[in-house]
C-alpha cells in the first residue's frame, strides 16, 4: 500500500498551492490512509473541499476521493461523483482522461452499467487529441454493446478490431464474434470465428473452454459426430469432467437411436 499512497501524495502536492493547514490535512489524511482509516481520511479531504480550496487542490483532493472509496472501499457510487467533479472542474487533458478511464472501469467491472462505461469509453475514442489506449477503448465499447445485448453494433466494432488479428484485442474479438453468432443461433458462423481464435490463442484453459463451445455449437446444430469428437478431444482437460462424460453418453445415445 505505501507505494501507491506515495503516489497519491505526490499527485496531491505538486503544485497545488496549499495553505499551512491544508497541507497538515494532507498529510494526516494520507497517514491515515496508510493504517487503513479511510473514514478518517475522507473526513479530512471533504473538509479541505468545504473550505473552498483552488481549482487545482479541488481536481487533485477530488481524484483522491474517487481512489479510497473505489480501491479501498468499493463504494463505487460516491467515488463516480468525485471523478465526475474533476471532469466537470479540470480543462487538463490528463485529468479529463484519468477521470474518465475511471468512470469506465467502474462502471464496467464494478457496477455494470453498460450505458455509463458506452459514454465513458466514447468521449476517451473521441478525445482530441488522439489518445495511444485506442484499441483498448474500442474494445471495451464493444463488450459494453455486448453486454447491452446489442449484438449488430458490438458485431461491427469486434469486426474492425479482428483486423488486426495478431493483437490481443484482435485476439479477444473472435471469441466475442463467435460468441455473438452463437447467441443468435447461427452455429456455423460461431464455429468458423472460434477456429479463428484458436489459431491465435496460446491460453490452454481459454483453448479449452472454447473447444467445449464449439462442440456445444455442433450439438445445437446437430452435427453429433463433430460434437462428440471435440468434446472427446477435451476429456480430462476441462475442469469439470463429468459434464463432458454426461455429453458424451448423451451424443452416444442420440447416434445409435438416429441408425435404428
Amino acid at each position: 500500500m505505501r507505494k501507491i499512497t506515495s503516489l497519491f501524495l505526490l499527485i496531491l502536492l505538486t503544485g497545488c498551492g496549499f495553505t499551512s493547514g491544508q497541507y497538515k490535512d494532507i498529510l494526516q489524511a494520507q497517514e491515515y490512509v496508510e493504517n487503513r482509516k479511510f473514514d478518517k481520511a475522507i473526513k479530512l479531504y471533504k473538509n479541505i473541499l468545504n473550505q473552498k480550496p483552488t481549482k487545482t487542490i479541488s481536481i487533485k483532493v477530488n481524484y483522491q476521493l474517487g481512489e479510497i472509496l473505489s480501491i479501498y472501499l468499493n463504494r463505487y457510487k460516491e467515488a463516480l461523483v468525485h471523478y465526475k467533479t474533476v471532469i466537470k472542474i479540470s480543462n487538463e487533458p490528463l485529468w479529463q482522461v484519468k477521470a474518465l478511464e475511471k468512470i469506465g472501469e467502474i462502471n464496467f467491472e464494478n457496477i455494470k452499467n453498460y450505458d455509463e462505461s458506452i459514454q465513458a469509453y466514447d468521449k476517451l475514442i473521441k478525445f482530441i487529441p488522439k489518445l495511444q489506449n485506442q484499441d483498448f477503448y474500442k474494445f471495451r465499447y464493444a463488450e459494453s454493446l455486448f453486454e447491452k445485448d446489442d449484438y449488430k453494433e458490438a458485431n461491427k466494432l469486434f469486426k474492425q478490431l479482428s483486423v488486426e488479428s495478431k493483437t490481443k484485442y484482435g485476439i479477444q474479438s473472435f471469441y466475442y464474434l463467435g460468441l455473438i453468432n452463437f447467441y443468435l443461433k447461427k452455429w456455423e458462423t460461431a464455429i468458423s470465428f472460434w477456429f479463428e481464435y484458436l489459431k491465435r490463442e496460446k491460453r490452454k484453459d481459454k483453448i479449452v473452454q472454447v473447444k467445449f463451445m464449439i462442440a456445444n455449437a455442433y450439438e445445437s446444430s446437430e452435427q453429433l459426430k463433430e460434437a462428440y469428437n471435440i468434446y472427446y478431444s477435451i476429456l480430462g482437460e476441462y475442469p469439470n469432467s463429468e459434464v463432458i462424460q454426461n455429453r458424451l453418453k448423451s451424443l452416444y445415445e442420440r447416434r445409435v437411436s438416429r441408425k435404428r
